[in-house]
């Protein structure tokens, strides 16, 4: 196979995005790494267009990049988790709000420079990432799309909540739109993380009307379950795990919280519900997603949710499935009809943790780094998904 161009749009200290690009490189690509965050403070960005190039130059310079003219078009694009940009805390109030909107409207308009038409591969196009994150479109698509989904009520409107309440027997499950985290102190006065996982709520569990109208959130009858199904979509190449989350309490209600206390493994998807899932990637226009279900007991795969950019090398570390290999090997051929064969040298994330393990700190010391909004994992909390030492926050 040809040498591939590919560039991976993340934040530093992504576990996934430096594996994938790890392995691209030991497969012989060329890969680079875009940290927007590092951009402006560390990272030149330019692009120039002239009459006589109408395609225009792409030039990056900074901490960690491979080759600074990337004028030549990418076959791949992978926008893993792009941030935005880093300023100086100790900017001007003025100055920052002009600087800041004006590497917003920069780092907007850097995507058009990076495509190719049908020669650039998307994962995902920049547009069906965003709207593939909502909620509401994702339960009404993957009806369209012939999955089971659970009656569902998204709301900040406390008569409304109150009597989709009273419907369903007085409890639901509540879950926020977006995962939450914080940092407290415990009653001891030692530092503790919190987090917000899937909680059954009834009525006199609910705050007055005035707080419960301030943070809409997610209302579903409470499921019965089997157990739960992750399933890592490449393009066609469908990978699904078996999630024993009713063997513990800690996991029952959210695989989440107790996931280091629960099997997975490798699981065969009905072929129902493969196609399903493929008419729901073509709903969105979407190369890869990642696509979570309840088993009820009789059977029935009810849909919770999907996130385009889902973790997915825990699928390996888990469930033994060579995730990094299938991944990297779908951004090289980069194509939706993508079928992984295995009949090459597989590379193991476990041969690229060792390297993470010695050198992740110091390399991530070299670049910039968002305020991280509330839920996003850190790479350790990230690490802990995928080789899981304690309960992780990252879904």
């Amino acid at each position: 196979m040809s040498r591939k161009q590919i560039l991976i749009v993340s934040e530093a200290s992504d576990l996934h995005s430096d594996a994938a690009a790890w392995a691209l490189r030991k497969k012989g690509h060329d890969c680079e790494l875009l940290l927007t965050p590092d951009f402006p403070t560390l990272l030149g960005l330019s692009l120039r267009i002239g009459p006589d190039d109408l395609t225009g130059r792409f030039v990056l310079r900074g901490p960690g990049v491979v080759n600074e003219d990337r004028s030549a078009p990418f076959d791949t694009v992978w926008l893993r988790r792009p941030g935005g940009a880093v300023l100086p805390e100790d900017m001007h109030p003025g100055d920052r709000q002009v600087a800041a909107r004006q590497c917003e409207i920069f780092l907007a308009g850097v995507a058009p420079f990076l495509d190719r038409g049908a020669g650039t591969f998307w994962v995902n196009p920049p547009a069906s990432d965003v709207a593939a994150q909502q909620k509401g479109c994702q339960l009404r698509s993957a009806a369209r799309a012939g999955l089971k989904i659970p009656e569902t009520l998204i709301s900040n409107d406390p008569a409304e909540i109150r009597a989709f309440l009273r419907e369903h027997g007085g409890t639901v499950a509540h879950k926020l739109l977006r995962p939450a985290a914080w940092l407290a102190q415990d009653e001891e006065g030692g530092e503790h993380i919190y987090a917000a996982y899937t909680v059954p709520v009834s009525e006199d569990q609910l705050p007055d009307d005035d707080t419960l109208r301030l943070c809409p959130g997610i209302f579903q009858p409470y499921l019965q379950k089997q157990f739960e199904v992750r399933v890592a979509c490449l393009g066609d190449h469908l990978v699904a795990i078996r999630i024993n989350s009713q063997t513990d309490d800690r996991a029952a209600t959210d695989w989440r919280a107790g996931q280091i206390y629960v099997g997975m493994e490798p699981y065969d998807l009905p072929p129902d519900i493969a196609a399903a899932c493929r008419r729901l990637l073509t709903e969105f226009d979407l190369a890869h997603m990642s696509v979570d279900f309840v088993v009820a007991p009789n059977g029935d795969h009810i849909f919770l949710e999907i996130n385009p950019q889902g973790q997915f090398l825990f699928l390996e570390t888990r469930a033994g499935l060579p995730l990094l290999d299938m991944f990297s090997e779908f951004l090289v051929a980069g194509a939706r009809d993508f079928t992984w064969r295995g009949d090459h040298e597989v590379v193991r994330f476990a041969e690229f943790e060792e390297v993470w393990d010695r050198t992740w700190r110091d390399e991530a010391a070299r670049h910039a780094h968002l305020v991280r909004p509330l839920g996003a994992p850190d790479a350790e909390e990230e690490k802990e998904l995928i080789h899981p030492e304690g309960p992780g926050v990252a879904r």
